[in-house]
């Protein structure tokens, strides 16, 4: 065959090779492209509608306090592809009606659990509050998910909480890793938050002290918001339940800068009878301060080098298909205050009740007792919780960083959620009394929104 004729068939199959990989490709590329593009335009919409209504009662005439707020919002997520999906919400919120938020000499206490309900960095705002809580890349594999972004998680230490019109969301990345069997690894780098009663995104160091600051050790006012640094929070948790009836939780929660955080708790549940079965559990927490910022001024300080506190906890009860009932106690010794920022979550303890927390105290005695009933033929919850919470003095600051007086709390909470087509919708109603335990406290500033006062909440939730 003449060299000339070999080099034209060469030529020939190279541009036919060529011109194959390139269909091939831009083929690929096309399909893809249409994937992405269905994922994006085949996703769901969902929204959602939470209407709060807030009344606050301080023992006689003065103090009283009410909101009517309203948040709307929606979500939108696409379907998967090659195992990612993206995540887009906004959400909306409104004042409807409200007493005042502002203080006068005639009032001089601040408003505490209404004015919450909407933004406490503009919290005489009369317009539309907005809010982009959601923005996230989420990879599955098989029955994990790693997800990148803004969202809501829930920990012992960070967590949504249920008390406001929004949640406490974080930025960040968040790992779900469930392919071992009987455990599950939870795991994160967080680099901002929106504390519920936000609207805007805040550094770690920026979001703590949104929330009131109470008092240093010595007594005089912290003055920390602001002042705080930290580059970012790391998280990890293990749930192990290899050894039936056990059930193991480690927290570990690393505050560059600021603190760290461990938790260990256990908790069961064995056969009490065919039809019924006891619970127990066990809890231990210890806090220990770090000392990047032993060089600032311990009035700008969140927490102090060498600080250190520990918890521990218990529950015991006996339930069934419609009863549950526990005991449970908490001790949190005197070797310092247990603090962990308002703005991230509620307290983790056995012993907490909602409208009142326990953080930024020491040497604490805590009892509860839940008991709740589950009706057979009606959608309807309802549960009755009754605590008894013995503080240190409240002006030994050393140990009460808020000045709150020991109390007795009692909670009662309905909620009614239908079926068929109103599946979608919740209502709940709790009502709160607290009461003062040591009757020589006399200053308003230990009692107003603290204690002697009662609180009704009626709640709707509608989401799909």
């Amino acid at each position: 065959m003449p060299a000339k004729t070999i080099r034209y068939l060469i030529q020939f199959c190279s541009v036919f090779l060529l011109s194959t990989v390139q269909a091939n490709a831009w083929s690929s590329l096309a399909t893809d492209s249409l994937s992405v593009w269905n994922a994006v335009t085949n996703g769901k919409i969902r929204p959602n509608l939470r209407y709060f209504y807030m009344n606050t009662d301080n023992a006689g005439e003065s103090y009283d306090a009410y909101a009517h707020g309203i948040n709307l919002g929606i979500t939108y997520e696409t379907i998967p592809w090659k195992h990612i999906r993206l995540g887009i919400s906004g959400q909306w919120i409104y004042n409807l009606s409200s007493s005042s938020f502002s203080t006068s000499p005639q009032f001089p206490i601040l408003n505490r659990y209404e004015m919450g309900l909407f933004d406490l960095m503009n919290p005489q705002a009369s317009s539309v509050l907005g809010r982009l809580e959601k923005l996230y890349v989420n990879y599955q594999y098989i029955k994990s998910n790693v997800r990148v972004g803004r969202q809501v998680i829930n920990t012992p230490f960070i967590n949504p909480q249920d008390g406001r019109l929004r949640p406490t969301a974080v930025s960040g990345i968040w790992i779900d890793w469930n392919e071992i069997p009987s455990t599950k690894i939870e795991a994160g780098f967080i680099n901002s938050i929106s504390p519920r009663s936000t609207t805007q995104w805040y550094g770690i160091g920026e979001s703590i002290g949104i929330y009131p600051q109470g008092y240093n050790s010595d007594g005089s006012k912290s003055n920390y918001f602001g002042n705080v640094r930290s580059n970012g929070i790391g998280l990890l948790g293990i749930t192990l339940k290899q050894i039936k009836p056990i059930s193991l939780q480690i927290w570990n929660m690393y505050v560059d800068q600021i603190m760290h955080t461990s938790m260990v708790q256990a908790d069961a549940l064995w056969a009490a009878s065919k039809h019924s079965q006891w619970v127990a559990g066990l809890q231990y927490l210890e806090q220990h301060a770090l000392t990047q910022n032993e060089n600032l001024d311990s009035h700008k300080s969140y927490i102090h080098s060498g600080d250190i506190s520990r918890s521990f906890g218990a529950k015991f009860g006996w339930e069934n298909k419609q009863w549950k009932t526990s005991l449970n106690f908490n001790r949190i010794t005197g070797e310092g205050r247990y603090l962990m920022p308002r703005e991230w979550g509620k307290d983790p303890f056995y012993t907490f009740m909602p409208r009142e927390r326990n953080e930024g105290l020491g040497d604490v005695q805590a009892y509860v007792a839940k008991i709740s009933y589950q009706w057979n033929k009606v959608p309807l919850k309802t549960q009755i919780a009754h605590g008894y919470f013995l503080l240190p003095d409240a002006t030994n600051f050393t140990l009460n960083k808020y000045a709150m007086p020991s109390y007795s709390q009692s909670n009662f909470d309905v909620s009614f959620e239908p079926n068929g087509k109103w599946k979608n919708l919740k209502f709940s109603m709790l009502y709160v009394y607290k009461r003062l335990l040591d009757n020589e406290i006399q200053a308003d500033k230990f009692i107003i929104n603290k204690v002697n006062m009662s609180q009704v909440n009626f709640i709707v939730n509608y989401e799909l």
